[in-house]
């Protein structure tokens, strides 16, 4: 039994393929997403167990609180299926938490083959995760240790992300979340997976929906400090669309704001 354990969330899976088209070389939890339910376990090769868990729920929220609960590694790492890890990346794992004791969870880098969506910033050294940045990153980027999310009681929002009434932000909270438990959190400059990312299931372009779920997401994660941070973030979002102004995706955003204040 390998330390790191991969949590991947993935759709319409038949068998443990998946496995050898990561390039996976540790224990995995591979939560399915299709039209049946069943549970497989698979030995592969190199002595890596493997949980295929396929449920005909919809929402990555779900599909990831499905691989938070069948997890027992030490050290766990969420996972899309459109993501090749690096040889080793059990060690670097390892290692990582080994010249950090304290760490409960550490953010890697990734090496974007394409790039849907901008928002997703490298990191160049290691240092403490700040709360300010911690909308940054990405959940797939994420290395944690099961103890202490374990005592923390944490899980996915299944609100939001693809295949929920929300667009993205289940990872975002997560994290925000962790802030909120008193997690120690930070980032290493190290790339430990590639990702493809050649279609996304919730990202279909700039519209209004995109701007107005970004609002609700802050709203949630933020909301003494909501009407300030929706400035902030149309301000970094100017030269990402042309078809959007500052004031316009302000506007948008504010009704998120509103619309959550409804739920």
């Amino acid at each position: 039994m390998s330390n790191v354990q991969v949590l991947v969330a993935c759709m319409n899976q038949k068998d443990d393929s998946l496995y050898r088209e990561m390039n996976i070389q540790t224990d995995a939890v591979l939560a399915n997403q299709c039209d049946e339910y069943s549970y497989r376990v698979y030995t592969e090769p190199d002595g890596s167990k493997v949980e295929l868990i396929s449920t005909a729920d919809r929402g990555v929220g779900k599909n990831r609180n499905k691989a938070l609960m069948n997890a027992s590694g030490k050290y766990l790492l969420c996972s899309d299926q459109d993501m090749i890890y690096v040889d080793g990346y059990e060690k670097i794992i390892e290692e990582a938490f080994a010249k950090c004791p304290k760490a409960d969870i550490i953010v890697f880098n990734l090496k974007y083959l394409n790039r849907l969506t901008s928002g997703r910033r490298e990191t160049g050294k290691f240092k403490k995760l700040h709360l300010w940045k911690c909308m940054r990153y990405g959940t797939a980027r994420v290395a944690m240790r099961k103890s202490a999310i374990d005592k923390a009681c944490l899980s996915f929002s299944t609100l939001y992300g693809g295949g929920a009434k929300y667009s993205s932000g289940e990872d975002s909270l997560f994290i925000r979340e962790a802030f909120r438990k008193g997690l120690k959190m930070y980032v290493s400059p190290i790339i430990i997976a590639k990702v493809k990312q050649e279609e996304s299931s919730w990202f279909h372009g700039y519209n209004d929906k995109y701007f107005i779920d970004k609002g609700i997401l802050i709203a949630n994660a933020f909301p003494v400090m909501k009407h300030l941070l929706i400035y902030y973030f149309a301000y970094g979002m100017r030269n990402d669309t042309k078809e959007y102004s500052f004031f316009k995706i302000c506007k948008l955003m504010r009704q998120g704001i509103k619309d959550f204040k409804a739920l």
